[in-house]
């Protein structure tokens, strides 16, 4: 696996203070108050599934408003600072998929949890949709996968029916109650226990081979500081 930091940047317009991160994530305890840490994915870290593909053909352009990314390789792409590491939490970004055809099959989404994400025992637990209606949960820890949800179709998802079509899908992880709600475009697509997702950690954003997505109105929010 592999990182690398700024691979194609492209800044339109300068960057609010939000994206201006810090080099490590604020410490975050139950006497501070809650956070939120909005903005385009500026100041970002890259890290790619495979040592042995090529970072040249992982492509991020930012704006003042967002990040395009296509692909290749499959990678995340994450700010130390989008950190959440106690209490209710609340992760979401909205995706504008394009050039994708009927019946592809490759995905996108979200993840929370992260942890030694530049090293060879990183965790993450994500949510992921693709073109074809259906979205998929998993954890993952160092080279392993665990299955949380199998691809399972949902009518929230916004697909690709005809050629040309570029669905956007607004998706989110809720973590509450001891529980982590995962949605899509406003509904609730499956529960699971905050203690089985581990959901504390960095938040970010997974894109799988050969896409090509607009990620806006990234949020990262810290609601309570109840555990």
């Amino acid at each position: 696996m592999m990182k690398r930091r700024t691979l194609t940047l492209l800044v339109v317009a300068a960057l609010g203070a939000i994206a201006c991160a810090p080099e490590a994530p604020p410490e975050t305890t139950a006497e501070t108050p809650p956070e939120t840490r909005e903005g385009p994915l500026s100041s970002f870290d890259i890290r790619l599934d495979s040592e042995s593909s090529d970072p040249a053909l992982f492509q991020i352009a930012e704006d003042d408003d967002g990040i395009r990314v296509q692909t290749g390789p499959a990678g995340i792409v994450y700010r130390e600072v989008d950190a959440v590491l106690s209490g209710d939490l609340h992760v979401q970004a909205t995706f504008h998929q394009f050039d994708a055809p009927p019946g592809y099959r490759e995905a996108y989404g979200i993840f929370v949890g992260g942890i030694d994400l530049t090293g060879p025992d990183l965790e993450y637990s994500y949510l992921l949709i693709r073109p074809t209606g259906d979205f998929l949960i998993k954890r993952r820890i160092g080279t392993i996968t665990e299955t949380l949800v199998d691809w399972t179709p949902h009518p929230s998802v916004q697909t690709v029916q005809a050629e040309g079509d570029e669905p956007v899908n607004t998706l989110g992880i809720d973590v509450f109650g001891g529980e982590t709600h995962f949605v899509v475009n406003g509904d609730v697509v499956h529960i699971e226990s905050a203690s089985r997702v581990r959901p504390y950690g960095i938040a970010g954003v997974r894109v799988n081979h050969r896409l090509d997505v607009r990620v806006d109105d990234w949020l990262v929010q810290r609601t309570s500081d109840s555990e």
